[in-house]
Parts: C-alpha cells; sequence; structure tokens
C-alpha cells in the first residue's frame, strides 16, 4: 500500500523534472550554436548525457536502481549531505531516501584559463619622519618645564580625542576647588567662538555640573536658545546640538581619589554621543590621569632640584665670610630667586638698640612696604609672635588679618598674602625672613616648604658662625697659622708690659705684615692666605726664646714680643728674621714663590701703657709698608 501511494507522486514529479530538464538542454544548445560558444554548447551536450543516463540507461527496474534504504529521522539527518529524500512522503513511517550515485562530469574548456594576478597591497604615498614622530619633541622636553611639556602633551591627546569622535571641540579643564573655579588647560576645536577666557565660576552648566557630581553627563539635544549658558566655554553660538563630558580622577598623596579635571567633547549634529562614548572617553582619562601624575612627580622633583641648588649656592657663598650681614645677603638673595615675591624683608636682633629691628628690604614691585630699621614690636606683631614661638606664619590673605605684621600703627596694605619664617637652629632663633604679595595666586603649600628648608639651612649656617666665635672665644692658638689668637695675644702684651714695669727691665713690641698679600690672594685663592703666615711663623718662631711671644694682633698683622730687649737689639733681630722670609720658598700646591714683610719696632719707656707701645710701632710699619715694603723701621 505504501508502494502504491508513493509511486504517482514520483514517477509525476521526475517527468516534470525531466521535461523541465529537456526544455533547458534545448536553450543551451540552440544558444551554443547562435552565439557560436563551444563552452555552450559543450554544457548542453553534457547535461543530456547525464539526463539520458539518469532516466534511461541501465538493466533493472527503477525500483532497484533506487536502492532505497529505511533509515531513522536522526540518522538521514546526519548522512543529508550524501542522500537524496522525497519529502512529500507521508508521516509517521521512515522515510525513504536513497544515494546519489551520479558522478561529477568536468567538461574541458576551449580557452586557455588566465592567470590569477595579485594586485597587491594598495599603493601608498611617500612617508617622512615627520609623519610619525614629533621632532620638536626631544628639544621642548629639554627646555621646557614640567608644566609646559604637560599642556603639549594634553593638546596632543585632545586632537585625538576630537578625531576619533569626530567631535566639533574637544577639551579638557581644570578643577579648583579651593577658589571653586573651573580652569581651562587645553582645546581642540574648529569653532572660533571658543572662549578666550580660561576661568569660570562653578555654576549649574554641563561642566559644573560634572566637576562637583563626578559623573559623565550627555546632551543629547542642544537647546539652540541656551547653548552659550550650557556650554559656557563658547562665547557665542557656535551650532552645537550635542555633548558628551567625562570627570577625571586622581589619587592625591592623602590616599583619596577626587576629581581634579573634566574632558569635554561636542558636535554639531544631534545624539551623537552614546555609552560608547563614555566608555571610549573613560580610557582617555586614564591617560590624562597617568599625565598627571607623571607631570606632578616630575614637578616635585624639579622643585627639590631647585631647592638644593638653592642651598648649594648659600652654602658656597658664606664659605669666605660667616658674619650675619653675608649670609643675611645670601639668603635674601636666594629667597628671591626661589619664590619671587613682591616684598621680602628680614629682621634680626640689633645689639645697638637692644631689640628686634627689620635689617634688610627687598621691594622690585614698589608697593607700600616697611623701612629699614624699624624696630619690631614682639608682643603685638605677628613677625614678633614667629621669633617667640619659633614657628611659621602662613596668611592666605592680609584682608581678613587683624594683627599688624611689624608695629602697631604700621600704615601698610593688607592685601595678598603673607608668610613668615623664623631663622632658628636648634638652640636658638637668629631673626625672622617674611614674604609678601600675589594678591590672585599666593603661595603654594611647596613654595611654604621650600622657603622653610632654605631659611633653616641659613639659620645653620648662622648656627656655624656662632659656635665658632664662641670657640675663637676661648681659644688661645689658632689652628690654621699657630699664631696665639688676637684676645689672648693683646692680654699677654698687657701682662708683659706689666711685668717690664714692675721689674724695671726693658721690652720691645714689633709689628709684622707681608707685603703684597692681597695680590697673592688674587694669584693664588684666598686659602694661600692661611698658608703664607703659617711659614712666616714657623720663621719667626724659629729666632724666638722660649718666653718671647708672636701672635695675631689685627687681621693680617703679626705682632711679637721681646722680653729683656731693648729698641736697637729688637731692630737687629727683625732685620734678621726679614732677610730669612724673603730668602724663604714657599710652595703651595705646584706653586712656589717667595714674599717680603715690613716691620715696625717700638720700644717700651717709662710710663708707656701697652696700646702706646703697640700704636708707635704700628705707625712706623706703616711708613714702611707705604714706601716699599720689605724693610725694618724704629720708633
Amino acid at each position: 500500500m505504501a508502494d502504491n501511494n508513493w509511486a504517482p507522486s514520483v514517477i509525476g514529479r521526475e517527468l516534470c523534472c525531466l521535461l523541465v530538464a529537456s526544455a533547458s538542454v534545448v536553450v543551451l544548445l540552440l544558444l551554443g550554436d547562435v552565439t557560436n560558444s563551444p563552452e555552450v554548447a559543450g554544457a548542453g551536450a553534457g547535461f543530456f548525457a547525464f539526463l539520458r543516463r539518469k532516466y534511461l540507461g541501465g538493466a533493472g527496474s527503477r525500483e532497484d536502481k533506487r536502492e532505497e534504504h529505511a533509515v531513522g529521522p536522526e540518522k538521514a539527518e546526519s548522512q543529508q549531505n550524501r542522500m537524496l529524500f522525497d519529502d512529500y512522503q507521508p508521516g509517521g513511517q521512515d522515510y525513504k531516501v536513497k544515494h546519489a550515485d551520479e558522478e561529477p562530469h568536468i567538461v574541458p574548456s576551449s580557452k586557455s584559463a588566465k592567470p590569477i594576478v595579485d594586485a597587491g597591497a594598495p599603493a601608498l604615498r611617500e612617508t617622512e619622519i615627520v609623519d610619525f614622530f614629533d621632532l620638536d619633541a626631544d628639544v621642548s622636553g629639554r627646555e621646557s618645564e614640567p608644566r609646559a611639556e604637560f599642556h603639549g602633551l594634553v593638546d596632543k591627546a585632545l586632537i585625538v580625542v576630537k578625531n576619533t569622535l569626530f567631535a566639533h571641540s574637544a577639551a579638557f579643564f581644570w578643577r579648583n576647588p579651593d577658589r571653586n573655579q573651573i580652569v581651562l588647560e587645553g582645546v581642540a576645536t574648529d569653532s572660533t567662538a571658543f572662549t578666550t577666557t580660561r576661568r569660570f565660576d562653578i555654576g549649574t552648566d554641563l561642566l559644573s555640573t560634572v566637576a562637583t557630581s563626578g559623573k559623565p553627563q550627555i546632551v543629547s539635544a542642544v537647546n539652540p536658545a541656551a547653548e552659550t549658558e550650557m556650554l559656557r566655554y563658547y562665547e557665542a553660538a557656535a551650532g552645537v546640538r550635542s555633548a558628551v563630558a567625562v570627570p577625571v580622577f586622581f589619587r592625591s598623596s592623602a590616599k583619596d581619589i577626587d576629581t581634579v579635571g573634566v574632558l569635554v567633547a561636542d558636535s554639531t549634529a544631534e545624539d551623537a554621543f552614546g555609552q560608547e562614548t563614555v566608555d571610549l572617553l573613560g580610557r582617555f582619562t586614564k591617560l590624562i590621569s597617568g599625565l598627571i601624575k607623571s607631570y606632578t612627580d616630575k614637578y616635585d622633583l624639579l622643585l627639590d632640584a631647585e631647592l638644593l641648588a638653592s642651598i648649594r649656592r648659600l652654602q658656597d657663598g658664606v664659605k669666605a665670610d660667616q658674619s650675619e650681614h653675608a649670609v643675611m645677603s645670601a639668603l635674601v638673595e636666594e629667597v628671591s630667586r626661589l619664590v619671587n615675591p613682591e616684598v621680602l624683608t628680614v629682621t634680626m636682633y640689633n645689639d645697638d638698640v637692644r631689640g628686634w629691628t627689620v635689617q634688610k628690604v627687598i621691594n622690585p614691585s614698589g608697593r607700600p612696604a616697611v623701612l629699614p630699621s624699624q624696630l619690631v614690636d614682639v608682643a603685638h606683631s605677628i613677625v614678633g609672635e614667629v621669633i617667640t614661638s619659633n614657628r611659621v606664619e602662613v596668611i592666605p590673605d592680609l584682608a581678613g588679618e587683624e594683627r599688624p605684621r611689624y608695629h602697631e600703627g604700621e600704615s601698610l596694605p593688607r592685601e595678598g598674602a603673607f608668610i613668615c619664617v623664623p631663622i632658628s637652629s636648634y638652640n636658638r632663633c637668629y631673626g625672622a625672613v617674611a614674604v609678601e604679595g600675589r594678591k590672585h595666586a599666593g603661595f603654594t603649600g611647596q613654595e611654604v616648604e621650600m622657603l622653610y628648608r632654605l631659611v633653616e639651612n641659613g639659620a645653620a649656617v648662622l648656627e656655624v658662625g656662632f659656635m665658632n666665635e664662641v670657640v675663637k672665644e676661648y681659644l688661645s692658638i689658632d689652628h690654621l697659622t699657630g699664631l696665639m689668637t688676637k684676645k689672648f695675644f693683646l692680654r699677654r702684651v698687657e701682662e708683659e708690659v706689666q711685668r717690664a714695669e714692675d721689674m724695671n727691665g726693658e721690652l720691645a713690641y714689633v709689628t709684622m705684615t707681608v707685603d703684597g698679600i692681597d695680590d697673592q690672594v688674587r694669584r693664588y685663592g684666598r686659602e694661600v692666605t692661611d698658608v703664607i703666615f703659617r711659614e712666616v711663623t714657623s720663621l719667626v718662631k724659629a729666632q724666638l726664646r722660649a718666653y718671647d711671644t708672636v701672635g695675631s694682633a689685627d687681621p693680617n698683622t703679626l705682632g711679637v714680643i721681646l722680653a729683656n730687649m731693648t729698641a736697637s737689639n729688637a731692630y737687629l733681630w727683625a732685620e734678621k728674621a726679614r732677610k730669612n722670609i724673603a730668602s724663604h720658598v714657599i710652595s703651595y700646591g705646584s706653586k712656589t714663590f717667595s714674599v717680603t714683610v715690613s716691620m715696625g719696632v717700638c720700644g717700651l719707656s717709662e710710663g708707656m701703657k701697652s696700646r702706646e707701645l703697640m700704636a708707635n710701632a704700628s705707625q712706623v710699619h706703616a711708613k714702611v709698608a707705604s714706601v716699599a715694603g720689605n724693610g725694618v723701621r724704629v720708633y
């Protein structure tokens, strides 16, 4: 029953297929004959041979040639790539399928095949290094400060943002929470209406909303009437119809993540941005955050390097002279270079008035300032409190400060910032350095720290000088020259004069200086002075008796006390010493040279005091030195 139902449908369908195929063969044969195309005629002949073998060739019944097999639906599905089956069969029973037994026949073409030619990569224009490398990057990186370098990198990143988003403008703004402002850092724009104002007060516009909330915002349709209110970075309508803004975060040293800026892009088309834009801009904000970290680290290193250079210049400047005046002058120069204030003052103790006075004022701006030698009110002024409490005072705005800076009744403008740093060491306070100015910008915390460190090093230099004076006060022998120090030498002169008076004995005093010592210093350096006086002292001591004394009477001046010796005998002694010194060769490094000395001799007479004795010797010495030097004269 199943075969009877299946046969008519199969026979009818196959007859229809045969008629259609036969018609196709006739068409191909006629078309090949008309067009005189062997390929088309060959295809028709091949198709006719296939139909003949399939439907008319071979012995046996058509049922035997089908090689029917009964398989399940799952197996038929797995073999459908190589079997034929009739999907018109009645359902509810196995499908009858057959294998496709025809073999493919290749009809050779009468025309030779053309070789396939690989067109290769598209032709590129001739490129240069400047297309892939910024030739000015290395130069600008060496010559510019970190701030300018950061600005250049942000501008390049904004150009990439603008081109990637096909934006009308792309800009980056800083957020200044202290002043409640938005500050423009960089922009890439096609608009001529972009603002020239760098600072905006935070309000309710797009930038302010993102800066205060820390969340991205998309404006799909900007109202043309409110364009400049919504996008305040345009001075006039620029045809912007959509905008997107995302926050830029940064982790500060306190490990807090804060919103430090806003990255914004806009377009002249409505609904130009979506979530994918926010995701893309998020990658750029991470890049900008990395640039900010690199910039801050490099800027901190630069400030540290500047501070170190200032400390080195300060120390080098006071090596030759560690007096308060020299230290104060060097400190003022370095503070002015490091902080660049509008007014700078140095307050130190004045022994003459027995009080703290303003000893130096630097006022390059010409604004009203305190006068030098002004006595400071220690009890009721800011500078006085800094000196007594030994602490730093930072006033961001003097407009809100009621205390006077230096004294009661001062008529100074109350504007700008004011910083006062004590010049103090571990043991004592030497005064205070005060800087003021910068009405709108103020001083940063880094500048305050640098100022404190620099002043601290200045105080350390003053401390060293003070301790040296203390040591000299109780030191009897100078370790560099081997001479008795001035204080102890003058005391010894008084003692020897008193002894000669009591014992009714003789006493002579000799004043001695090295001729042309300044020329030697200019030629060989300041250190040669100690070498010369050490050599001269050694030669003089070789001629002295055990109870005679040589010491420092004044800077670069030697004094010799010759006990129990008359003035005439002292002249002979001095003349012998002069010849020994003049013939002696002094070695200094790889250099050798000789020096001469000028001497004045004075013998002690009855009733003569020590100061008179030394003054008389100095008087005749000056006459010898003024003529030509290298001589001895007796008073």
